[in-house]
């Protein structure tokens, strides 16, 4: 009398093909990306690494953040270098034109060199920009930064607006017929210095925010590694064995249909 196959050693042969296709299917996704991508693999570490994610992202964009803030204050630092210099010229021009030796026409190119300087000031004052944010006609001293991923104001922006301000000669109190213009001069030199000063302190305490964002940026993403990334070999040798189950099975159906007996003894 034949031994037959019956639905039950039939539904066990294709369930467990199913399965081994199904595992199959995961394994290659996990190898394509490097990463386990669904919540039942390990809800927990997905979890803690989503919230990894969004501080990494965080971090990269106060990063980002910060880099054009040291952009910004370098353009700054480079229009007040300019205005410096065209005020260290002026003061010369001055002291100069204060030496009774020279001629009124002597006198006059000088003055005229005086006008073109303190009119190139004036020019820096207004066109100095970055991104279209003006940086020395005063208006950009409510000017912050978000310098951290979090959203705790205190310690994660940053005034760069309060090292700005204006340097027009108005503002600098420059009129070539004061009597004190040269100390007038002397002040407005002061004022630039202090500026550029902060300017340096300010660019200094940036370059270490954005130090300390590149390692923290670092670490999240090591953490993250170690929480979804699939053990490569592991991954490779589990899609291997599933790859040796699934022809298994499969030549076990085909033997199935053509010898239910063999089938039934194999199982």
């Amino acid at each position: 009398m034949g031994f037959e196959i019956n639905d039950v050693t039939s539904k066990i042969i294709q369930r467990g093909l199913a399965e081994t296709s199904k595992a199959i299917e995961n394994s290659i996704v996990r190898i394509s990306y490097g990463k386990q991508t669904k919540a039942m693999e390990n809800a927990a570490n997905l979890m803690i690494s989503e919230g990894m994610e969004a501080q990494r992202r965080g971090s990269q964009q106060a990063a980002q953040n910060v880099q054009m803030g040291l952009n910004l204050l370098s353009t700054a630092e480079s229009g007040l270098s300019s205005v410096n210099d065209n005020l260290q010229r002026i003061r010369e021009l001055a002291v100069q034109r204060e030496n009774g030796t020279y001629s009124e026409s002597d006198k006059a190119a000088i003055d005229a060199e005086i006008k073109s300087r303190m009119e190139e000031i004036d020019r820096v004052s207004k066109s100095t920009s970055y991104n279209d944010i003006k940086l020395l006609d005063g208006s950009a001293n409510e000017l912050t930064l978000q310098v951290g991923p979090d959203a705790e104001k205190e310690t994660n922006t940053l005034n760069v607006g309060s090292a700005l301000g204006s340097v027009s000669t108005s503002e600098l109190g420059l009129n070539p017929e004061d009597e004190d213009f040269i100390n007038k001069i002397d002040s407005a030199l002061e004022r630039v210095t202090g500026m550029r000063s902060d300017i340096g302190a300010m660019s200094n305490r940036l370059g270490s925010a954005l130090n300390s964002l590149y390692v923290q940026n670092e670490n999240l993403t090591a953490a993250q590694s170690r929480l979804i990334d699939v053990d490569m070999a592991t991954e490779m040798s589990k899609l291997t064995q599933n790859q040796i189950l699934q022809n298994a099975s499969t030549s076990l159906m085909a033997q199935a249909n053509q010898s239910p007996g063999i089938a039934s003894i194999l199982l």
